[in-house]
């Protein structure tokens, strides 16, 4: 029953999607993202310094092997002993409540559309309803599904007064009356304080299926040919996905880092740097051209913070990110480790590139930065190697 979108509403909206592009293009260019969990917290970038030149080369401060140049990381870092840590499976596995929460969320994606004519409507039902308001017979702007249908979940619509209380009890494919009073604090004046009447036609009723054999080779085929199978892949997943996140805590909370080589923190903020002011032009530009001005009057909106304040917050940032690749290089040179052609199609299918595309990543990144990150799946290999994990199943 919608107003129509206020300018001011559009361009919180852009701005919205705009923030959250960014800060996902800005981690997918730091750092991969299955790795290195923690990188949202460090790389939301702003980008004015008085003393940092941009870049956008993102293997900057690193040679062609991946390796910081002319760096050895264990003179920089204190390591914890990587060889022998612990962890307990049951804070690794997925829980029952977990599962049940992930299964339910797909039935909830894939729900079957009934005309059941003896099923009536109740609160919390999904459903799909049709409407026409209108105010002394006459029909007002945004009262209309206009014969499109709308879906629903009954008493958590958001729609006016008692409106969805009335579809309860009504049955697929009823046509009925229903009368509402719209708020006086309604924000379309032409209907505000106004008694309505909504023609209402209900289409149908959604119900879950069973999640068995057949919901998962009708909806779920590319993944698994039985239910059971799709629920220990999903457990698989899962069970590997928190041991990079512990795995990856652990080191990084147990190892210290006693300095930064200058050259290369600088070389990430200059890259942090460029990066934003990449993004800067990309969102006005994508702005003006869908609502005919500019995102940001000037970059200094877009930065929000004066050069000073700016340039401490990149430096911290830069840091941050020092400490992973310090880290993870140290243990890459204290265990002797190889990264291998197989760590390298990791890296490519962490973005999901294909064959064909590979020259294209290997541009715009460079041999630098992809070998970074083939040294970082080597070292996460080797570490999930030697960890111990209590009870889990033979």
């Amino acid at each position: 029953m919608g107003n129509t979108e206020s300018k001011k509403a559009r361009k919180a909206k852009a701005a919205k999607k705009a923030k959250m592009q960014k800060s996902i293009a800005t981690i997918a260019s730091i750092v991969i993202g299955l790795v290195v969990l923690g990188c949202i917290a460090w790389v939301v970038i702003y980008a004015v310094s008085f003393t940092v030149k941009e870049t956008t080369n993102y293997s900057i401060g690193l040679d062609d092997n991946g390796m910081i140049h002319g760096v050895k990381a264990t003179d920089y870092v204190t390591l914890c002993d990587y060889n022998n840590i612990t962890a307990e499976y049951s804070d690794l596995a997925v829980s029952d409540e977990d599962l049940q929460s992930y299964i339910d969320g797909i039935l909830n994606d894939y729900k079957a559309y009934t005309m059941d004519l003896d099923r009536e409507v109740k609160k919390g039902d999904s459903i799909n309803i049709d409407y026409v308001g209108s105010i002394d017979g006459v029909e007002f702007d945004g009262g209309s599904t206009q014969g499109n249908g709308t879906d629903i979940v009954v008493g958590q619509a958001g729609y006016i007064d008692d409106f969805e209380d009335q579809l309860c009890g009504h049955k697929a494919g009823d046509n009925f009356d229903i009368q509402v009073t719209f708020p006086d604090d309604y924000g379309n004046a032409e209907v505000a304080g106004k008694d309505a009447i909504f023609r209402i036609k209900i289409n149908g009723i959604y119900e879950k299926q069973e999640f068995n054999d057949e919901f998962v080779q009708t909806y779920l085929s590319e993944e698994a040919r039985t239910a059971d199978a799709f629920i220990q892949k999903y457990k698989d997943e899962q069970y590997e996905n928190k041991l990079n996140e512990y795995v990856q805590n652990y080191v990084n909370d147990n190892s210290t880092v006693n300095s930064y080589p200058e050259s290369y923190v600088k070389g990430l903020m200059a890259l942090t740097k460029g990066v934003d002011i990449e993004q800067y032009n990309n969102y006005n530009q994508y702005y003006a051209s869908t609502y005919g001005q500019p995102m940001y009057n000037s970059f200094d909106d877009y930065v929000g913070l004066d050069k000073k304040e700016y340039y401490a917050q990149l430096r911290t940032q830069a840091e941050n990110i020092a400490d992973q690749m310090l880290v993870y290089q140290a243990i890459y040179e204290d265990a002797g480790l190889t990264y291998t052609e197989e760590n390298v199609n990791e890296v490519y299918g962490s973005y999901g590139i294909t064959e064909e595309f590979r020259p294209q990543m290997l541009e715009t990144y460079g041999e630098g930065f992809l070998n970074q990150s083939a040294i970082m799946f080597a070292v996460m290999d080797y570490l999930k190697d030697h960890i111990t994990v209590n009870g889990a199943p033979e």
